[in-house]
């Protein structure tokens, strides 16, 4: 028998994998690009596709998630 996984959110500890993305971005959010020498900041956008954090100087993805299709 496998094990589930906590940190994907199996449903049956209260989170929801939707949820936690969008904590994850607002985390992020707002905070100073560690990348670019410009002082840019980190702006939710979409990166190729999928809600992601990015630099709103240098346009480095900090952080990009996906959604699973099967």
């Amino acid at each position: 028998m496998a094990k589930s996984d906590p940190a994907r959110g199996s449903g049956t500890d209260g989170r929801s994998p939707t949820g936690d993305k969008r904590r994850l971005l607002s985390a992020l959010e707002g905070r100073s690009c560690p990348t670019c020498d410009d002082g840019g900041t980190l702006e939710r956008a979409t990166y190729k596709g999928n809600a992601a954090v990015i630099c709103d100087a240098c346009g480095t993805p900090r952080v990009q998630v996906w959604t699973a299709s099967f």
